[in-house]
């Protein structure tokens, strides 16, 4: 019985070590987080085929259900709008045959900006506009019922391929932040330099600033023009900047 409890006691404290490792970067407000967005839906080959009419009707159908009304629509493109209580938002849903894409417009009472942190911007919101427009997703794509396949931002987080500017050993760089934990940070400049960051140390409660060490030690070598790349668990690159 007491070498049960010991392994039980030291198996917790292991667990709370590996939580402690795993922590978000820290933005300076428990409610906001960094905006998933832009979505981008693709309908996979080899389904049923999928006309612009069953997208309408599935984004009307769900949407009404979670409170998105349609206040504006031409073909291919819908502005939808919801109101949670005090929150307003606003998005742009566009489609076609292929898939279908949305959009953050604008939005009120839902800390929405534009965030300066150590040299890099970062666009956040009140955590729970992802968890209403994830919700609105996952709806419309079961009313289509086909598979697809999802990606957030500018490119899946674990696409190396995808990142802007790298050559084949800012690649390998890129693979092994990816098994870094959080907080972390990875930043890119047009001339192919990046540099990376995260806690390193297990347990410890000293926040690092990953994204000011990442964006300090790439524009040495990056002329002053790095953008960040990715942050923890997401993909923050914008293509048009």
């Amino acid at each position: 019985m007491w070498r049960l409890a010991r392994l039980c006691s030291v198996a917790l404290l292991l667990s709370q070590g590996l939580v402690a490792h795993a922590e978000p970067y820290n933005l300076g407000a428990f409610r906001v987080a960094v905006i998933d967005d832009p979505w981008r839906i693709e309908f996979q080959d080899g389904t049923k085929p999928v006309t612009r009419q069953d997208i309408e009707q599935a984004v009307k159908i769900v949407g009404a259900s979670r409170g998105w009304k349609v206040a504006n629509s031409t073909e291919g493109r819908m502005e939808l709008t919801n109101v949670v209580r005090e929150h307003t938002m606003s998005i742009e849903l566009s489609y076609d045959a292929t898939g279908y894409g949305i959009r953050y417009l604008q939005s009120t009472n839902l800390l929405y900006k534009e965030l300066a942190k150590s040299g890099a911007t970062l666009r956040v919101i009140h955590s729970n506009y992802n968890g209403w427009i994830k919700d609105l997703v996952s709806g419309i794509n079961a009313g289509i019922g086909v598979p697809v396949q999802t990606t957030i931002g500018f490119a899946p987080l674990e696409k190396a391929d995808a990142v802007p500017f790298l050559k084949e050993k800012g690649r390998g760089a890129y693979k092994e932040f990816l098994s870094r934990p959080t907080p972390r940070a990875f930043a890119i400049a047009p001339n192919g330099a990046w540099a990376s960051s995260s806690r390193s140390v297990p347990g410890s409660r000293q926040q690092v600033d990953v994204v000011g060490y990442a964006m300090e030690n790439c524009n040495r070598r990056g002329n002053g023009e790095c953008k960040l790349y990715a942050l923890d668990e997401r993909v923050v690159w914008r293509s048009e900047r």
